[in-house]
């Protein structure tokens, strides 16, 4: 378990800057998936049925991420949910690129970034703050994510145009 200088009631000025900044960066991606998401999904999945399955989806991430709280404490929860949520993440940048064929919406930059940006926590939270757990899923994702730049590397570049918007 983490330690317990880790607080969310020592976070200082910067740290909820660059949180706030997090909530912006979320509220853009929410926004991408649901302007653009349904063009990625068969037809026979219709506006509605998409717009259930979304907000299904987010009701039940909140849930879960309560539920850390309510198993870890505000301290540790998110930092055990973050890097489950990045293995999935891991994972899943992988699936798109198998299932897109290429490398639409997809560079090496991003599968870089990715890659460091999972790197950088795990050994704040897994090696300096010691947790076993933080280490073990970091290094699972570090896997992951050299094997999502090896396939980006490699990919077949199809930099088609994005799916518009359904209407």
């Amino acid at each position: 378990m983490l330690s317990g200088n880790i607080s969310l009631g020592r976070i200082g000025g910067v740290e909820v800057r660059i949180n706030w900044s997090w909530l912006v960066i979320f509220a853009l991606i929410v926004w991408t998936f649901l302007r653009y998401g349904r063009a990625e999904l068969p037809a026979w999945i219709t506006q509605p049925l998409f717009a259930g399955w979304s907000l299904l989806m987010l009701i039940m991430g909140f849930t879960v991420q309560l539920l850390f709280v309510g198993e870890f404490g505000w301290s540790a929860a998110p930092v055990y949910a973050a890097f489950l949520q990045n293995l999935l993440m891991s994972v899943l940048f992988i699936a798109m690129l198998v299932a897109r064929g290429g490398t639409r919406g997809q560079t090496l930059t991003i599968a870089v970034a990715k890659w460091i940006g999972t790197l950088a926590p795990t050994l704040t939270f897994g090696v300096i703050h010691g947790s076993p757990f933080v280490l073990g899923v970091g290094v699972l994702c570090s896997v992951f994510d050299l094997v999502y730049i090896g396939l980006v590397w490699t990919a077949p570049k199809r930099e088609s145009v994005t799916p518009a918007a359904p209407t």
